[in-house]
Parts: structure tokens; sequence; C-alpha cells
């Protein structure tokens, strides 16, 4: 019986080793994705020694499908890989995260629509770890859905994450970190979302102050001259209109009708404002390139699309499309013109129904210059298109422009749809008449002379 207890004694220690040995070998697969940077990661941040960064790799470099989180960590439907932060910079400390999403495409190669890419951020989740010691054991993101992740530039619905005060951590100068992320589709997810692909970087601290750690006798880490900003793509210059001459911007039509009450649509608002840029600023900005999947090199509008997206000022939709030929809403509208000015701090919403749409900021910005006015209920109806009329009457205060009806020529030109009873004649005037003019004292027009100067339409 001793020997059998001395027996079973052993047999009990060789498996508590073996779960040991097991633990730290688990452990250490783990660990080499951080603690040894021969690994190749799937992709890299390379924040280099100017502050800039530099994104290489792919997030979604795969295919997945609808499967439980529990599922997820054990590799099944999911898409695992490392994340390395390379740091060739001063000291930084990384408050955000944030995920790109470009060209999201079916496995014919077609763009989705904007319905399934709305359905892609709801229902795909992104978990990322960060190594502690022998393993990714310090999770900084739970499965959180794309949406909440998501830049956009310019759209304050999409400003990626920011990441919680435990959360936040450091990369001192010449080292690096690795993250272990896993993206989960959640079983909800609908059959639209198989085989899909995407092009999916990921981001830190856009557009945000880093902290400087040069090796030097300042030891002042809070001295502002030292603080730089990550950009994620080159600047360009600010967008400028031609406010001075009063060249004409509207057209007619083949039929002798100019539509006041018609709708206007997305690539008709990018010619207007294509010929109203200050001419030194649109050639700064002029191109034919687009990268518009439904905007080809033969369509009428192709040079006002390209050079007005080339300058930041107009831009397309989540699964990249224009989509020119559609009528513009209100709201965008609002957003191009805030594009010319700076943007207005409002204190409070201008209209009843605009809190939580994703252009509020811009609606605001525009209501406080005058540039735009709601309904007598107090709503703006920002997803409402607009018609030309109104769409010359938000040009010309923008641009300043207006004229009493006494003061309009009589060689100015005619229309049979153009009354002149009606609310929006001036405003139209002003827009398809090129004209010399003085300013009034109440800085209304005295028109002198209509002109017809060659005009880059």
């Amino acid at each position: 019986m001793k020997l059998y207890s001395t027996l079973f004694k052993r047999a009990i220690r060789f498996l508590i080793i073996i779960i040991i040995v097991g633990i730290i070998a688990s452990n250490l697969i783990d660990y080499t994705f951080s603690a040894f940077t021969n690994l190749e990661p799937n992709i890299t941040i390379t924040i280099n020694n100017n502050g800039n960064s530099i994104i290489n790799g792919n997030l979604f470099n795969g295919f997945t499908y609808p499967s439980s989180q529990e599922d997820a960590e054990k590799g099944i439907g999911s898409i695992s890989g490392v994340i390395r932060i390379n740091n060739q910079f001063n000291k930084i400390d990384v408050h955000t995260l944030a995920i790109g999403i470009n060209n999201l495409k079916k496995s014919d190669g077609t763009l989705v629509s904007n319905e399934v890419f709305d359905s892609f951020i709801n229902n795909v989740n992104l978990k990322v770890n960060k190594g502690v010691l022998f393993n990714f054991d310090k999770t900084i993101l739970e499965y959180t859905k794309l949406k909440d992740i998501l830049y956009i530039e310019d759209n304050e619905q999409y400003q990626g994450y920011l990441l919680s005060s435990n959360d936040k951590f450091s990369i001192d100068k010449g080292h690096s970190v690795d993250l272990k992320y896993t993206l989960q589709m959640s079983p909800e997810a609908g059959n639209e979302l198989q085989s899909i692909t995407a092009q999916m970087p990921i981001y830190i601290n856009l557009m945000e102050s880093q902290i400087d750690d040069d090796d030097n006798d300042n030891d002042n880490d809070n001295d502002d001259d030292n603080e730089i900003v990550i950009i994620k793509d080159s600047e360009v210059p600010v967008a400028e209109l031609n406010k001075e001459d009063h060249f004409q911007y509207i057209q007619g039509y083949p039929d002798n009708t100019v539509r006041p009450e018609g709708l206007i649509t997305r690539e008709e608002v990018a010619a207007v404002f294509y010929r109203l840029l200050e001419s030194n600023y649109r050639i700064s900005v002029l191109t034919e390139n687009v990268d518009f999947s439904d905007v080809n090199s033969g369509r009428w509008s192709t040079k006002h699309i390209a050079t007005l997206s080339n300058g930041n000022i107009i831009m397309g939709y989540l699964d990249g499309s224009f989509k020119p030929g559609n009528p513009i809403t209100r709201a965008e509208l609002a957003t191009i013109a805030t594009k010319f000015d700076k943007l207005s701090a409002a204190q409070s919403n201008s209209f009843s129904d605009i809190d939580g749409h994703w252009a509020i900021e811009y609606i605001n910005s525009a209501a406080e210059k005058g540039w735009v006015k709601g309904y007598p209920n107090g709503t703006f109806k920002p997803d409402q298109y607009i018609t030309r009329a109104e769409f010359v009457t938000l040009v010309n205060n923008v641009l300043g422009r207006g004229v009493h009806k006494e003061n309009i020529l009589k060689e100015a030109m005619v229309f049979p749809d153009l009354l002149d009873t009606m609310w929006y004649y001036e405003a139209m005037q002003e827009a398809i008449n090129s004209h010399l003019y003085i300013r009034n004292e109440d800085m209304t027009e005295l028109w002198i002379e209509i002109i017809y100067p060659k005009l880059d339409l």
C-alpha cells in the first residue's frame, strides 16, 4: 500500500508539473507577439521622427462569419492578428483608437450598398488586448461595434474611440508596443455580410498632441512649444470663394427653363461651387482624377467633383460612391457651405429637429452666420431635398450677394418659369446674370451693366 501511495503522489506531482508547463507554454505563445520583434504583425503603425504616422497592413485580412464571442476567442469565425506600433519620435501617450473602412466589397468585387455598410459596422465587433508581462492579458477595448470606433474625416458622428483613463498607454521613444486584436461578427448578422472584404487601417491619436521626451536639460514635459500633432493626410489650402466678381453661376436648361422649384443635384452643386472658387485656389486643387466608383472620366461633372473633392469641400458616401445625379439634402448643402468659413461653436441648437443629426454642427454654424433659415414651426428638415431657388438663396447669403427687384436691369435674362411675382425672383436673377454693380448703403446692389464674360463652367 505504501508503494501505491508513493506512486500516486508522484503521479499527482507529475500531472501538476504538466499543467504548469502547459500554462507557461500557452502564455509564452501569446507573449512572443509582444516580446519578440522578429515576428511579422498583420498591421504596423510607424511614428517617424517628425511625428507623422505611416500605416501598413489590413486588420480585415480574410473573411469572418457570425459567431459568439466565446467561439471568436477560439478562432471560430473570427479574424485575429497583431498590431505593432513603432515609435521613432518622442514619448507618446495613446489616448484614442480608430479604424477606417475602405473598399468594402462583395466576393464578386462590387462595392456594397449603404445598407450593407450600415449592417457591417453594426454587426462586426473589435476587441484589442495589450501585452502585459507574459501575455496579452489587458483588454483595452472589449468587443465594440465598428460604428463606435469608426473614423471619417469631418464627420462628427465618426471620430474614433476614446480609451478610458485605465486603458491609455505610453510608448517611449525608440520602443514598440504590440496589440492583439480579434474581429467578431455577431450571430444576428444577416447573409448580406457573407464573403465581404474590406481595407481596414487602424489609427492612433488622430489630431492629438503628443508628449515631448527629448534627452535634454529641459525637464518640463508640459511645454506647449514641444507638442506636435500626428496627421493622417497632407494639408490642402483653405478653400476660398470669389465674392467680389458677380459672375453667373446658374445656367438654364436646353428647353429655356431655369426650374427654380426643381431639385438640384449633387453634381450641379459641385459645378456651382467650382465656378465660384477663387481662381488661384481653384488652380491649386484642380484635378480630373476622381476616386468615386460612380463618377467616370466621361461624365460632364467629373472635373467639378474631382476638384472639390481634392479640396476636401465635398465628400462621397461610405460605400465609395458620390451619387452625382441624386438631389442634395439641406444638411449636405449646409455642410459644404461651412467649408468656406470658420465653423462657429453654437451655444444651442438653432432648430428643433437637428439634435443628434450628423450635420448638427454645420447646420448650427450656417444658421448662426445667417446662411440658412428654418421653417415657421422651428424645424430645419435636414434630410429634405433642397430646391434650386433655396439653393441660390443660400449661396447668395454666403457670397454676400443680393439685389432688389427695382435695381435689376431690363436686359437681364428672362425665363418663362421665372416670374417676378415669386419670392425667389431676385435671388434667381442674382445667380443667372453676370453683372457689374455698386453697393448701396444697405449693402444691396445697384446693377450698372450686364456682362457676358468667358467663364470656366
